[in-house]
């Protein structure tokens, strides 16, 4: 989400804007459409307090089955800037209270890096298609199903002096 913070007026206002997911952040997320942000803006002087909010939908796959799915994630958080400034005239917070600052000469502020570092921080470690997911399916798949009614199948003969070892140790 990106906006000028110079364009920013006094008081309450409200932006909007969705945000791709693309470049670097892709490999790690993999969203249905953009991300659709929504931002309360309170600017007084030289800060600006943000409540954004946000709404999207994930691509992942459940844990269990390995089918892929789809989640829709929300979630909103706070933050503060601040403009960068040496003048002593106007109020400003201690450092250690603000999130970002920004420069008045330019007055491009950038926060959908850290959008996205919350959407990462909100996807689910364990993703299920459903509550009652059993699983992968062995008993279909071909390349997992192993016949143990069957003959014993011929040891490798790399494995024949292991298997003397073990019959001494049985005597």
């Amino acid at each position: 989400m990106q906006f000028n913070a110079k364009r920013i007026p006094e008081g309450h206002s409200v932006l909007s804007q969705n945000v791709p997911v693309t470049g670097e952040k892709a490999q790690w997320l993999s969203t249905v459409g953009d991300v659709s942000c929504t931002a309360d803006v309170d600017r007084f002087q030289t800060q600006i307090h943000l409540h954004v909010r946000y709404q999207c939908v994930v691509r992942m796959q459940c844990s269990r089955c390995l089918t892929p799915i789809t989640q829709p994630l929300s979630g909103e958080f706070l933050l503060v800037l601040q403009e960068k400034t040496r003048s002593q005239d106007r109020r400003t917070l201690p450092e250690e209270e603000v999130d970002l600052f920004f420069d008045e000469a330019t007055g491009d502020v950038d926060i959908a890096p850290l959008v996205f570092d919350e959407i990462v921080l909100s996807v689910p470690m364990k993703p299920l298609c459903s509550e009652q997911c059993a699983g992968i399916a062995v008993k279909n798949d071909p390349a997992i199903v192993v016949d143990l009614a069957g003959e014993n199948p011929e040891i490798d003969p790399r494995w024949k002096a292991l298997g003397k070892l073990r019959n001494k140790e049985n005597r």
